[in-house]
């Protein structure tokens, strides 16, 4: 489980979809510098896109013995994490006029999105490589 490669992608994944319950989402700028600062965890669509995202995240990892279920898990993470930067870019644009300024972490999603695709993709590369092991056994096993 933890040698494999797609673990490495996830758990770092899974590290920036939990950093953003700490850190800031904006900074809201007044007249003598920073004036308030948004966290994801104060705005209830936020909070439960990063909740569910990091959850599907961490319990990917523990499917490793279930390869195929990985991959569909990996693949609606994906798709969600879309879904969250989508929904991120519109809020910022929406407030764009109030002194917002966005941090770093705006991007965690779109990181986080992509590195559990090439998680997805290790996955079926490995579930490839059984499945052509099996197969050659069984063949194996009817020449017999």
């Amino acid at each position: 489980m933890i040698q494999r490669i797609q673990t490495l992608f996830l758990t770092i994944a899974a590290g920036l979809l939990i950093s953003m319950f700490f850190t800031p989402m904006v900074k809201i700028m007044g007249p003598e510098g920073v004036a308030d600062i948004v966290r994801y965890v104060e705005i209830y669509p936020t909070l439960i896109m990063t909740l569910v995202t990091t959850v599907l995240c961490i319990a990917t990892i523990f499917y490793y013995r279930k390869r195929i279920m990985q991959i569909r898990i990996c693949n609606i993470n994906t798709l969600i994490l879309i879904g969250y930067q989508a929904y991120l870019i519109v809020y910022y644009i929406k407030f764009r006029d109030t002194g917002m300024v966005p941090c770093i972490t705006a991007v965690f999603p779109i990181a986080a999105a992509i590195l559990t695709f090439i998680a997805m993709r290790y996955i079926a590369r490995d579930e490839a490589l059984v499945m052509a092991a099996s197969h050659l056994r069984s063949r194996r096993k009817n020449r017999k």
